[in-house]
Order: C-alpha cells, then structure tokens, then sequence
C-alpha cells in the first residue's frame, strides 16, 4: 500500500524552510506502515539547528539522528554573496553527545581534488544533474554517503536525508559503489519535500533572451533578430 501524503513543495529555496522540513518528515513517519519505517535520520547541518529541531520534534525512540556537518576548510555562501565557515558550537556539540547524537564531520565525496582535473570535471557534472531536482540534493546524497561510510548507517538500509529544504528517503550506499546498477548502488525511492522555484541557486534571465535552437542558430527573443550562424 503506498503513502496518501503529497510531496510538500516550497515557493523558494533557503534553510528558512527548516521548522517545515521536520513537520514533512513527521508527516510521513506518521503514515508509514511499521515494517517500512525508516529507522535512521541522516541531517545535513551547518550549525547543528537541523538535528536540534528534529529531536525535539520527533520521536527519538523511532528513529535515530546523524549529524553530518561540512569540514573545516568548506567555505558557504551567504544570500548577500558573503563566505562564512560552517561550525556547530561547543554547546550544541555537548548537546548531542548527551542524547546520543552522532557528529560526522569529514570531506564531501564530491569535493574537488587538486591537480586531479579529470576527476573534478566528473564530479561538476555529477553535482550538476543532481541539482536539476534542487541545491540541496547534491547535499543531502553526500551527507548519506559520508554516514554510510562511516558505518552509521547500513549499505542498502532505507534511511530519510535531510537539509534546510529537502527531505528524501534513499537507500543507502557507499561512496565507493554508490553508482552501482544493482541493489548496492544508491537510490532516491521518494520525495518528502523539497523547492519547487529555484530563486537562490540559479541566476535570473536577463531582459534579452537569448535562445538557442537545436541546429545551433541563436534567435535573439527580445527584438526577433533574423537567425545568426
């Protein structure tokens, strides 16, 4: 029997949607049989707010809370286009270890490796079509990696990964065999929510549209300029 929850969609992208990412992902505890309920909950966070409203929210003894955060040489970016350095302070820290959070902390299996370009190309285009379905999904499938490697979390276990503005429930796999095309490799078996507009991570369209065609002609949309070769 499948779920009669809808997948809950944002007009806009940002962790601001973080309070409604944990009432989605306790929607859909709530209506999952017992037998298919996922077990583990893999946050993605940059201060440790994530992790802190889900235990608060959820039932702790029905699902266990990973914490993967960003390693200390990742830089973020903020809306105003200034760097910060994502850290959980020492009291959240202490928080966690009392009620038995788990803190993974380690290099994002898609980050860059210097002078290994033809790596790092493969890696943009994996990050890029990834993006297509929103930011935060790049993210959110590290962050399973990363808890998979760890050994936090089972190799083909069902587990829910979340952000600031996604939720998905995955099977998890291991970096190393995470494209496999059999029952080793990741899958992304549903979407608890996510952004439907795009308003952060892609840039706006100038006022003259440049449109390409299949043949390679450019049509200038704006002003209806003849076909340019």
């Amino acid at each position: 029997m499948t779920r009669q929850n809808k997948v809950q969609y944002f007009e806009s992208e940002g962790r601001e949607h973080l309070p409604e990412v944990v009432k989605s992902i306790k929607a859909y505890l709530r209506l999952v049989d017992d037998h298919r309920r996922p077990r583990k909950l893999v946050f993605l966070t940059r201060e440790g707010e994530g992790p802190v409203l889900a235990y608060n929210q959820l039932d702790t003894e029905e699902i266990k809370i990973i914490a993967v955060t960003f390693p200390p040489s990742y830089a973020g970016k903020r809306a105003d286009g200034s760097f910060f350095v994502p850290e959980i302070p020492e009291r959240i820290r202490k928080f966690f270890k009392g009620v038995g959070i788990e803190i993974i902390t380690n290099r994002l299996p898609f980050d860059e490796i210097l002078g290994a370009e033809a790596h790092n190309r493969e890696m943009s285009v994996l990050r890029d079509a990834l993006a297509l379905f929103g930011a935060s999904v790049p993210l959110a499938i590290q962050a399973v990696l990363q808890a998979t490697d760890a050994g936090m979390v089972d190799a083909g276990e069902h587990v829910i990964v979340a952000t600031g503005d996604t939720a998905l429930l995955v099977t998890a796999s291991t970096t190393r065999l995470f494209l496999m095309k059999d029952e080793r490799g990741l899958a992304v078996n549903e979407i608890i929510c996510k952004p439907r507009i795009f308003d952060r991570s892609r840039k706006p369209l100038p006022p003259r549209l440049i449109a390409s065609e299949p043949h390679g002609m450019q049509i200038e949309a704006s002003t209806g300029n003849a076909p340019k070769e």
